[in-house]
């Protein structure tokens, strides 16, 4: 089968968005021959890489946008992202016409930046066109604004962009014309039906290796501590201060809290946690690189996710399959994707419950070890089926599947929007 991939951001020595891009599109190579169109950004890591692994099924075609007009700022804030991304598309698709009058796609999946807000040319390819895994319709509750600060009035203005979002012709059109439409959590699942999406999915955007479950062991206590782990990125919606306040109002259990990561809120958390009194239960790592990530999985005791707004969370799957126990809250795409036997979930009601649900799950799992032990199983028993090989598998077979159901329904209108950008004279693909 001949795959085109559509990953904006792709490494294969990352996590996140850029990582999976990676992930799916070695996977998929190991049966499938795979083309992937990407922004040069990590180009260097990627040749390196194949300088050392060869992959004669694997092919990258790199699409920059010329300095300038690329409205990113070189930087790295971020500004300008979304611009950015928008040019890209549109650079991308040409190249995606080129390349399938070359070559012949039986499929084309848009897999990164994996967002319901931001519609794909893609559809136009006269192939069947899967789209996502998406997230991006999730929003945070408004009960628990008080954790954003002044970050909250961007929140509502999320919120108002969402509202928008279902009538927009060009997500109409994705949605519509996609033959498949993966989405990470319920929310979005909803919101893609809304805009026509005929055949919705449920779908992990994340995925594990295989060697962070060999290299498992089982949770043990550090002494008579019990050792609680926190990773993100330190923005507003992780909602730090959730664990804080928990670990404040739970002073009588010998417990510490890890905390791995950096970001725009790192000081003003610092500042929190010292307010709290928690200098010494509280530990801030600041940045962790990725290829340390097993080895702080092995030290802890259980793992706690607390964000406020979030598609999934990679780094849940990547606990799980170190056999820790989840302690997350109970909404969005955790609350979906996390199997219950493999974490206590709190309910996401208000602040003051919220908390104390926290600090009543962290009891159980620091007194009780035959409980983190059963948790930490059953979390790893599902991290097992969602290995980046099994992952794949099953992406595969929902190719077969989509291609064995081919409808030409929309065949005509998508041949018409290939043959515009042809040169004339030259047809179009079949």
């Amino acid at each position: 089968m001949k795959v085109l991939l559509i990953g904006h951001v792709c490494s294969p020595h990352s996590g996140s968005e850029s990582g999976g891009t990676w992930n799916w599109a070695w996977q998929l190579s190991r049966n499938h021959n795979v083309w992937v169109v990407a922004h040069p950004h990590d180009r260097p890591n990627i040749e390196r890489f194949f300088a050392q692994c060869p992959n004669p099924h694997l092919t990258f075609h790199w699409v920059s946008i010329p300095r300038w007009i690329d409205p990113l700022d070189p930087r790295g804030s971020g500004r300008g992202l979304k611009f950015h991304y928008w040019i890209w598309l549109r650079l991308a698709y040409e190249k995606a016409i080129m390349l399938h009058k070359e070559i012949g796609f039986d499929i084309v999946h848009h897999l990164c930046w994996g967002s319901v807000s931001a519609s794909s040319p893609f559809w136009k390819l006269p192939v069947p066109f899967i789209w996502g895994p998406l997230g991006g319709a999730q929003k945070a509750p408004a009960s628990f604004r008080r954790y954003f600060g002044r970050a909250w009035n961007r929140e509502v203005l999320r919120s108002v962009r969402l509202r928008a979002v279902r009538f927009s012709p060009f997500l109409r059109k994705t949605a519509r014309a996609s033959r498949v439409a993966l989405a990470t959590n319920h929310e979005t699942a909803d919101l893609l039906k809304v805009l026509g999406a005929r055949d919705v999915r449920l779908w992990l955007d994340s995925g594990i290796p295989a060697d962070f479950i060999r290299n498992t062991k089982i949770s043990k206590a550090n002494g008579d501590t019990f050792t609680l782990l926190w990773v993100g990125r330190m923005l507003p919606r992780k909602a730090l201060p959730l664990a804080l306040e928990a670990f404040a109002e739970a002073r009588d259990i010998r417990a510490r809290l890890v905390i791995a990561g950096d970001g725009e809120m790192r000081q003003t958390w610092e500042k929190c946690a010292k307010a709290l009194h928690l200098e010494n239960k509280v530990e801030f790592l600041g940045a962790v690189p990725w290829s340390e990530m097993p080895s702080l999985y092995r030290s802890a005791d259980a793992f706690l996710f607390t964000s406020l707004r979030d598609s999934y969370g990679m780094q849940v799957l990547e606990a799980m399959g170190h056999g820790l126990p989840i302690l997350t809250l109970d909404h969005q795409g955790v609350g979906t994707f996390v199997p219950p036997d493999a974490g206590i979930k709190v309910p996401v009601t208000n602040p003051h419950e919220t908390v104390t649900g926290i600090v009543s799950a962290i009891r159980e799992l620091a007194l009780h070890p035959q409980i983190r032990r059963s948790l930490g199983d059953a979390g790893r028993a599902f991290a097992e089926t969602q290995t980046w090989e099994r992952r794949a598998e099953r992406m595969s077979k929902l190719y077969e599947e989509v291609l064995s159901a081919r409808e030409p329904f929309d065949r005509a209108e998508r041949l018409w929007a290939l043959d515009r950008h042809l040169p004339a004279g030259t047809g179009s693909s079949n």
